[in-house]
């Protein structure tokens, strides 16, 4: 069997005939549904710093696009330079059945990744293929490099050449050092905040769903960001997560099982600040709601500058940014973000009473300021309704509902 049909075969794709460009990418099986695991390989593979070719003049690549049948015979190399990068991988050492020759591949659970065949698959699938004789553990890597030192052998010049692995029996592991070094230095200046970057990140905010703001703000990698994850700074108390996760739990449910309202924390959340904050805020009194915005220009040829309006929390020295899914120290959230008023949970009720199910910038709509890009006939009459009887009503149900619970949490 050729490798292109046997990178079909692992993957269930269908051969393309006009954009064939797709049978050139990484295949993943439809049935490989870890989405965590899947984002955190494709950020790896985008921050993969330059490796050395081999001595018989092959590029090392770990193709994501393009994908050259040249890289096959590298399996061993590319297998253990992704293990020592990414701990969630075992290194797998087995044999192609149909030729009995040894094979190496990356495993985790019932995953398979094999780099030289740019495929992403099941065990069951891979097996029918390849059959395994040695696992060795991610944790094992390391002592089984320095064991074998089997790197040498993609890099020595000739027979003679074998002699010197006596000569540089740490090749391997001075190897994947440097590699591992370059790897990490391409993620931490993705942390890096200069003026530069302050200037950057202000000038394309809605870029990538503020991915780049948000990892300057937490020093988290693209992958986590993009999970259902909440992202902490390093210098942010993880005990937090308690608090928010429990509250979090209870919102939701109370708001699907009331409103048929999604309040979710954890997914879909940009875009829907207000809710997030102000049901959390209701809920629980220690987080203080902060409504504000930041400002920008829409593009670089205009000199206006716009204002994004914003809501958010603010809990001891830390802000909660539900939308964004970030916890971050209160100095540097306010490099980007204008705060403009505070609500106690006592204030927030006085005004939900005015304001009803309307959860929004409250100064704005009190004001009959256009929030986002409301400009319909409908907000217009609701900003009318401020202070009736049917908001009012609305307000007192909505925080019975939120008090109903977080107080029998307090008992």
């Amino acid at each position: 069997m050729s490798l292109s049909k046997l990178r079909y075969s692992l993957t269930n794709h269908k051969e393309k005939i006009i954009f064939t460009y797709e049978n050139e990418k990484l295949l993943i099986h439809p049935s490989v549904n870890d989405y965590d695991l899947l984002r955190r390989l494709e950020d790896d593979l985008k921050l993969m710093p330059e490796i050395k070719k081999t001595i018989d003049d092959i590029d090392i690549k770990f193709y994501r696009y393009d994908y050259n049948e040249e890289i096959y015979s590298k399996d061993e190399l590319l297998s253990f330079i992704l293990a020592s990068i990414n701990n969630e991988w075992d290194v797998v050492k087995g044999v192609n059945l149909t030729n009995c020759k040894t094979h190496f591949w990356l495993q985790k659970d019932n995953i398979v990744y094999d780099p030289s065949l740019a495929a992403i698959t099941t065990e069951e699938i891979y097996s029918k293929h390849f059959k395994k004789t040695k696992e060795i553990k991610n944790e094992d890597v390391y002592s089984y490099l320095k064991e074998n030192n089997n790197l040498w052998n993609f890099y020595q010049k000739g027979t003679l050449e074998k002699f010197k692995v006596k000569k540089e029996p740490n090749f391997s592991i001075s190897f994947i050092g440097k590699i591992r070094k370059e790897f990490s230095k391409k993620v931490t200046d993705q942390y890096t905040l200069d003026k530069k970057v302050y200037q950057s990140i202000k000038e394309h905010m809605f870029i990538d769903d503020f991915i780049r703001l948000r990892q300057v703000l937490t020093q988290k990698r693209i992958s986590y960001l993009e999970s259902k994850n909440i992202a902490l700074h390093p210098d942010v108390d993880p005990n937090i997560l308690e608090s928010i996760n429990e509250a979090s739990k209870d919102i939701k449910k109370l708001m699907k099982d009331k409103y048929d309202c999604y309040v979710d924390y954890h997914s879909n959340t940009l875009g829907n600040c207000y809710a997030l904050s102000i049901c959390l805020n209701l809920y629980d009194g220690n987080f203080k709601l902060i409504q504000g915005g930041f400002p920008y220009k829409k593009s670089s040829y205009s000199e206006r500058e716009e204002f994004y309006q914003h809501s958010w929390l603010e809990i001891d020295d830390y802000v909660y940014d539900p939308a964004l899914r970030i916890i971050t120290p209160k100095n540097l959230y306010y490099m980007f973000f204008t705060k403009q008023d505070e609500y106690s949970k006592e204030q927030t009720e006085t005004i939900v009473k005015r304001l009803g199910f309307n959860l929004t910038h409250f100064r704005d709509f009190i004001n009959g300021v256009q929030i986002g890009n409301d400009e319909t006939f409908r907000y217009k009459m609701l900003v009318k309704k401020i202070d009736s009887p049917e908001f009012k009503k609305q307000g007192e149900e909505l925080i019975a509902l939120l008090n109903s619970r977080s107080n029998n949490k307090r008992k």
